[in-house]
């Protein structure tokens, strides 16, 4: 396994999320729609949750590019939680600009210690 010398970069969390919305409902057929946020013939009817990711970017020197890891599960199973508090998250952003190790067995299949993003300073 070779180890490398890394930089995070950037840690951002972003939630997919879709959102139904149904347009161009005339004013006689607008009160079906009371229930639904919305008005002037537009509507949300409905949404769907797709995942939360929480992506580490990190500049590896020894290979002169960037690799981003979802590490979203690594720190819910770590940290033992069902989810990212505001707190916790403000733990692992502060982590931004800190040195780690990268490493690979192939050069193609990079890894790193997510551990590290849940100590605080």
């Amino acid at each position: 396994m070779e180890k490398m010398r890394g930089r995070i970069v950037n840690i951002e969390k972003h939630q997919s999320l879709a959102t139904y919305i149904k347009q161009g409902i005339k004013g006689p057929d607008q009160y079906k729609y009371d229930n639904y946020p919305g008005g002037n013939g537009t509507y949300v009817t409905g949404g769907e949750y797709y995942g939360t990711v929480l992506n580490v970017k990190i500049k590896v020197y020894d290979i002169d590019r960037s690799i981003t890891f979802d590490v979203y599960e690594i720190i819910l199973s770590l940290a033992g939680k069902k989810r990212i508090s505001p707190q916790l998250l403000e733990v692992i952003e502060s982590h931004e600009g800190d040195r780690v190790d990268v490493y690979t067995n192939d050069g193609i299949n990079f890894s790193f210690d997510a551990s590290v993003l849940l100590t605080a300073k």
